[in-house]
């Protein structure tokens, strides 16, 4: 049978495996256009399909056709799928709330035009409709190593039952931005609607928008999230994001809870996992030093990962000693090394 591999991001090892199958289709490509209209002419029709008997179709569509419709959305789609699958999502929530049929021309003409107008509002929408928690929740979807799940969202921004309709919105209004998928709590995990969102929100020529993520300040965050969650000290006190410059040039010893255990802990295991390259991210890999050091989390580590992937995680510490503070680098990376080969 025939396999067919589609990807926006071809990179060089993709490239060279496929070789002379490999095939190129630019945006200003005819063929592409054609594909484009096309899917927006399908989606176009089969809305007004399911509108049919409702305030938006009872004017018999005198005031603007279905092409007319799909001609307005491409030109405001900038030649993109993505662009024009948002515009979308967007447009079925109008007739959900069974709009007339004038205000759905007039909401068709305000529709974004290009993809970053269509991110800039729908990021601004959802930050504005969330205020408690929605900047939180952005830092930790740019922050993350790996996808989050929904248990450990509600762990990192502190919601607990008391909060459960302010979770429900924040789901709901991040639909079309990062939405949920998978089944119960521990299992579905947040997923970028597109690879791009994620470029957007930390591309550094936004640095001025309210909607712009520094990775660094997101890894900060995330780190002392993880650490305040796992009820990890630094000297005895509970580590705050503001504290960690200073804390960490005077660290004597960490102190973790000696009954932490992973168990059905989603949150306790993407720590394990990710806590390091978080601290290495904001420039603190004295803690990083610390736990690489200490047998709590050495037994902690190896629960979650097993030998072989404790070993790697020494492994890629060892690649390099940037990480570490460089008054004190060499000797603290021996001692690394030293618990490397204990292994």
């Amino acid at each position: 049978g025939v396999k067919l591999f589609v990807t926006g991001r071809p990179m060089k090892d993709l490239n060279k495996t496929l070789t002379d199958y490999a095939h190129k289709i630019e945006e200003t490509d005819d063929r592409h256009l054609e594909d484009l209209r096309e899917y927006i002419h399908f989606s176009v029709q089969d809305m007004f399909d399911h509108l049919k008997g409702s305030k938006v179709t009872e004017d018999a569509m005198t005031t603007i056709s279905i092409q007319q419709a799909a001609d307005l959305i491409f030109d405001k789609s900038d030649g993109k799928f993505i662009c024009t699958a948002l515009i979308m999502v967007e447009m079925e929530s109008w007739y959900r709330k069974d709009v007339s049929w004038a205000d759905f021309c007039c909401q068709l003409l305000n529709l974004p035009k290009g993809l970053d107008d269509c991110y800039e509002k729908a990021f601004n929408k959802f930050i504005g409709s969330n205020q408690e928690y929605a900047c939180s929740f952005l830092l930790l979807m740019v922050g993350c190593k790996e996808l989050l799940t929904q248990r450990t969202v509600k762990d990192l921004l502190g919601i607990h039952s008391q909060h459960k309709t302010l979770f429900t919105n924040l789901v709901e209004s991040s639909v079309t931005l990062f939405p949920l998928v998978g089944g119960e709590e521990n299992v579905a995990r947040f997923v970028p609607f597109h690879k791009s969102i994620v470029d957007w929100l930390t591309e550094e020529d936004r640095k001025r928008s309210p909607s712009y993520f520094d990775l660094e300040v997101a890894s900060s965050f995330m780190a002392d999230r993880l650490m305040n969650h796992l009820r990890i000290s630094l000297r005895g006190k509970k580590v705050d994001v503001n504290d960690f410059p200073t804390a960490t040039q005077t660290l004597e010893h960490l102190e973790i809870p000696i009954n932490l255990s992973i168990g059905q802990e989603p949150t306790v295991l993407y720590a394990v996992w990710h806590l390091t390259h978080h601290l290495n991210m904001c420039q603190l890999g004295l803690v990083t030093y610390f736990l690489m050091t200490n047998l709590t989390w050495l037994q902690l580590s190896l629960e979650a990962m097993g030998l072989a992937g404790l070993l790697e995680s020494y492994s890629k510490l060892l690649l390099s000693d940037e990480w570490l503070p460089e008054p004190c680098r060499g000797d603290l990376m021996k001692d690394v090394k030293l618990m490397s080969q204990f292994l």
